[in-house]
């Protein structure tokens, strides 16, 4: 790995380290608070706890209450155990309505005008557009617009969801603009989407590794003693994450006498549009020789069976938890060329990228993984080694820290290094 180094176009500078996440949770902290209450909207309460826990305790940090608006699937009680108050709230993350969208949006406004918050703290883009919408009802002293990737809109090519996502940037627009507001994205390419729509940003803004991953709860692991090479997919089974395009890819090799084994971890995600129906992907599996294991708590212990991670997705991401995992663990790493992916992962350094679409380019890349040990473990120490110099939770945690700081004292945030 070279040296990290800053790219003018972003304006960054250095943020002070601070102490990490693991350590803090041994001899906690508290910092006075700087601000009264921070209204955090996110769509799944698993959501929040899968991705934004550490966001979490440091907003607690800083406020004198967060609020976590969220949609209840029984977990509310792990979400108040980091010290927020909660409310149940259905975004109804699974229709583009526009009916429904302004009576969920009116909703918020009075739930948001009751809370009186100091910052309002929006999520991903159902809650961007609808919180959008809500705060043009009524006045919040800060807002944080945080892009966790462009979803499905991202991707779209339906005149209907085109529509939406021309109506989704209008609303983003709207929030940024404010010179009392802070974007923070995941990559440089959705930073790119919301600076072509406000060219007059400045320097409110912070480009993040991620949700940031602790290297301490996914160690560097020896490589598994396998007689056949084991490919992992995590995430959630929907279209846009590419697994028809992987599993067409996996039955090519089988019919070539490739050996590999093809693991895939995650739910089906009902309540996604874009969701594939158990059956289909068990029949998949069936015809192809991969292996669903559904959803797994215990995502660390993946990845000392697995040699290494596949991620066919088409579009749409921030930067995936579960790449930043697998590289955490030292695996290897076999990604389309999209954005969030192309974030982190650089073709013949930490992995192998492909064109998103391209079932004979991936299976070309998961071939040459399967036959080559060597290569599967240098890409893995590369990829651990990139997470280590700016994609940790540490490095998360302090961008946040530092913008929220800046924010609240009207003043320009502070940035991290973006690793080359």
């Amino acid at each position: 790995m070279g040296a990290v180094t800053l790219r003018p176009m972003f304006r960054l500078t250095s943020v002070p380290t601070t102490t990490s996440f693991a350590s803090e949770r041994t001899s906690p902290v508290r910092t006075r608070p700087t601000c009264g209450r921070i209204v955090l909207l996110i769509t799944e309460d698993w959501f929040a706890l899968s991705h934004f826990r550490p966001l979490i305790a440091l907003l607690s940090e800083l406020a004198e209450e967060v609020v976590v608006v969220t949609r209840s699937s029984g977990r509310l009680p792990e979400i108040e155990a980091l010290g927020a108050r909660t409310v149940a709230f259905d975004f109804r993350r699974g229709s583009n309505n526009q009916a429904l969208a302004a009576q969920l949006a009116w909703r918020l406004a009075r739930l948001l005008k009751g809370l009186r918050p100091d910052v309002v703290h929006l999520i991903a883009m159902k809650p961007i557009v609808l919180g959008g919408l809500a705060l043009r009802l009524l006045r919040v002293p800060h807002v944080v617009v945080h892009v966790t990737g462009q979803g499905l809109a991202g991707i779209a090519t339906d005149p209907l969801l085109r529509l939406y996502r021309f109506g989704m940037l209008r609303v983003m627009a709207g929030l940024v603009r404010k010179p009392t507001s802070l974007l923070l994205v995941e990559n440089p390419d959705d930073f790119a989407m919301v600076r072509n729509v406000v060219p007059n940003l400045g320097s409110r803004f912070a480009i993040l590794g991620g949700a940031g991953v602790d290297p301490a709860a996914f160690p560097a692991l020896a490589e598994p003693e396998h007689d056949v090479p084991v490919a992992a997919h995590v995430g959630r089974m929907i279209r846009s994450k590419g697994i028809d395009l992987l599993l067409e890819a996996y039955d090519r090799l089988r019919r070539q006498g490739v050996r590999l084994n093809l693991d895939l971890f995650g739910s089906s995600d009902r309540d996604n549009p874009e969701a594939l129906p158990p059956h289909e992907i068990e029949a998949w599996c069936e015809r192809t020789g991969a292996h669903w294991h559904g959803p797994v708590a215990d995502v660390a212990g993946i990845w000392k069976r697995a040699d290494f991670f596949v991620l066919a997705s088409r579009g749409g991401e921030g930067l995936p938890r579960a790449l930043l995992e697998a590289a955490a663990s030292g695996r290897a790493l076999v990604v389309t060329d999209v954005p969030g992916n192309r974030h982190f992962v650089r073709d013949g350094i930490e992995g192998l990228t492909v064109p998103p679409g391209d079932v004979g380019a991936l299976a070309a890349a998961l071939t040459r993984l399967a036959n080559d040990r060597e290569l599967r473990l240098r890409l893995g120490a590369a990829a651990r080694q990139r997470l280590l110099e700016g994609f940790t939770e540490e490095h998360v945690r302090a961008a946040v820290r530092a913008s929220y700081r800046g924010l609240l004292a009207g003043e320009a945030c502070a940035r991290t290094p973006e690793p080359t």
